[in-house]
């Protein structure tokens, strides 16, 4: 059986797995008065297929010695920190459960320099009222004795062998002291961390939770990261096992070293939305390959070049000499495509049960960045949006093809959804519907038909009276914007639909980009895009401005949270699709109006108008 002196007392561990000269070990924490077998049995064996594995006694827990009768958070994370370089290592990933959290938490703070990761479980940073309110009480030695027999021949039966029968009571005494004093870290303590850090908490933790300790800490550490599984309690891995590994050995594989947390910085602060950019770089430390000739890999793909500049000028102070791969999928021969369908998904992955991001319209034109059998990852060039299309829904072309295309496009579809057909007179029903807003070339009129070409070169036939020729399209003054409101409100009753930009279905952004797109200004496509890239307007609201609801920022810590974008029809009257009325509707921010919505008026974050 392994012991180890560590700042006096003998500590017991136990060690899983091989040892990896690539890769930090993991230690893990038991929680207050358990042991490492008991807490981590079941996870350690996981986690050693890939790590090395030490998982100790704290002190005057289980085997370890306690020669002091001492307990205290420092003191175990101090413990913790000897213990990581008695057995020669540099670094560890520190994962502590409940106390075991708040040890690894104080390593994180006090030694962070033996700190690799850290992942503090059902922790906390400071004492919260409640905690010195509740935790004597459960702690009370009497009362376990009494109501919790259970409880308490389980601790004889964990540290009676080292300590003694009664030492569960000293050993209860000296873990609510603890817990009722320590940590005491503040906001400004916690921004200080540099290390990379997964905060667990069980939605349904009754000891940290109330508080939101797990919220607390993940805020206010940079770049922390923060996972709150529902209908959990206090011992998320015991009640999610598979789960639980499953994620940390993702966080471990993206930010377990320092070249990837390099990369996971530069992504967050630069290229962190996904809607448009890419950014999937990996660092992979130096194999025998003599291609690469001892040096780290970096390998995956980028939107453009200049961030595959931006990754390699930020890896190489950490990582000396690279051997690189990265692929970048934007460059000037990356091929074009036209859309050819009246109306097609984009999905966040490149299957039809994906979700839908939003919607490519006939002779939009679009960037092939990859191509993975019937599905194309592309970039929607109308607003940069990135996703998953059919490659059946795109007419592959050169690029000047694109821009004549888009040129020689001369009519808007002004009707809901108007029908064509292959033949002027039609006597077969329509071979399609295409919606409001598209723009397409007209090539030839016949009594009260137009001709309008695909992006194939196919002809389609329309009514005359359903299409709008560009040179009258409405000008975003006072009159085109009323004109445009009005073809707006025959979408009442249109259903919401998540990403719909046409009246088969509109979410609330895709309504408002389709409105303005109609008087010739190209909005960002999601609500928190076109806030942020709006200019603010005046209240009280005119026709036509963007109505934005969310939650505000929270004291300086967070931006504000827009989730929903309205049309206003002037004063406090609005248009919207959303997901209430599960429909485009009309509500209003006066109380006195049949459709006041109480919520948005306490959710309006402001009031924004596009301009030319």
């Amino acid at each position: 059986m392994p012991f180890i002196p560590v700042n006096g007392a003998e500590i017991y561990y136990e060690a899983f797995g091989s040892e990896r000269p690539d890769r930090a070990p993991v230690v893990l924490i038991h929680g207050s008065t358990g042991t490492g077998h008991s807490n981590w049995s079941l996870v350690a064996p996981l986690l050693a297929r890939e790590y090395r594995v030490i998982v100790p006694d704290c002190r005057g827990h289980g085997q370890s010695s306690n020669p002091h009768g001492s307990y205290s958070f420092q003191e175990l994370a101090a413990d913790t920190a000897g213990l990581i370089r008695a057995l020669g290592y540099a670094r560890a990933h520190v994962i502590g459960h409940s106390n075991g959290g708040n040890v690894a938490l104080v390593t994180l703070l006090e030694h962070p320099d033996v700190v690799q990761t850290c992942i503090p479980q059902a922790a906390n940073a400071y004492v919260s009222p409640d905690l010195v309110e509740k935790e004597p009480a459960i702690f009370d030695p009497d009362r376990v004795a009494r109501e919790d027999p259970a409880w308490m021949e389980e601790m004889i039966a964990l540290h009676g062998p080292t300590h003694g029968p009664d030492y569960w009571r000293d050993l209860l005494r000296l873990t609510v002291h603890a817990i009722i004093t320590e940590p005491n870290y503040t906001p400004a303590d916690l921004a200080q961390v540099q290390r990379p850090t997964l905060v667990i908490q069980g939605a349904n933790d009754r000891v940290n939770a109330p508080a939101r300790h797990g919220e607390f800490i993940a805020e206010h550490i940079p770049y922390a990261e923060l996972w709150v599984p529902a209908g959990v309690g206090h011992t998320v891995h015991g009640e999610r096992l598979l789960e639980w590994v499953t994620r940390v050995l993702d966080f471990l594989a993206r930010r377990g070293d320092d070249a990837n947390e390099t990369l996971y910085r530069l992504r967050q602060s630069r290229y962190a939305d996904e809607r448009e950019t890419i950014f999937e770089v990996k660092a992979q430390p130096p194999t025998g390959d003599a291609a690469t000739a001892g040096r780290q890999t970096v390998t995956g793909m980028v939107l453009t070049e200049e961030q595959r500049r931006a990754a390699l000028a930020a890896l190489r102070p950490v990582t000396g000499p690279l051997a690189e791969t990265v692929q970048v999928l934007l460059t000037e021969t990356t091929p074009w495509a036209l859309v050819n369908r009246g109306v097609t998904d984009l999905r966040r992955e490149p299957r039809t049960l994906s979700e839908r991001l939003t919607q490519a319209l006939l002779g939009e034109p679009v960037r092939i960045l990859e191509e993975r059998g019937e599905w194309a990852r592309v970039r929607l060039e109308r607003d940069g949006y990135l996703g998953w299309l059919q490659t059946a829904a795109l007419h592959r072309c050169r690029a000047s093809d694109a821009v004549l295309y888009g040129e020689a496009s001369d009519a808007l579809v002004s009707a809901e959804l108007a029908p064509f057909y292959e033949a002027p007179s039609p006597t077969e029903p329509p071979a399609g519907k295409l919606p409001f807003g598209v723009s397409a070339p007209v090539v030839e009129l016949r009594d009260e038909w137009s001709a309008l070409a695909l992006p194939d070169g196919r002809l389609r036939w329309v009514a005359t009276a359903d299409l709008l020729p560009l040179d009258a399209r409405p000008q975003p003054d006072s009159a085109g914007i009323a004109f445009t409101l009005s073809l707006i409100r025959r979408f009442v009753g249109v259903p919401y639909l998540w990403g719909g930009r046409t009246p088969f279905g509109f979410d609330c952004s895709g309504l408002a980009q389709t409105f303005w797109g109609f008087l010739g200004i190209q909005l960002p496509r999601d609500a928190d895009q076109q806030f942020r890239a709006l200019p603010v307007e005046q209240e009280p609201p005119q026709p036509g401005d963007l109505l934005y609801f969310g939650d505000p920022a929270d004291h300086s810590t967070r931006a504000a949270h827009v989730t929903h974008v309205a049309i206003a029809l002037g004063g406090a009257e609005f248009i919207h699709a959303n997901g209430a009325a599960w429909a485009v509707s009309y509500n209003s921010l006066d109380p006195g109006r049949p459709h006041y919505s109480a919520w948005l008026k306490e959710h309006l974050l402001g009031v924004r108008r596009p301009t030319q």
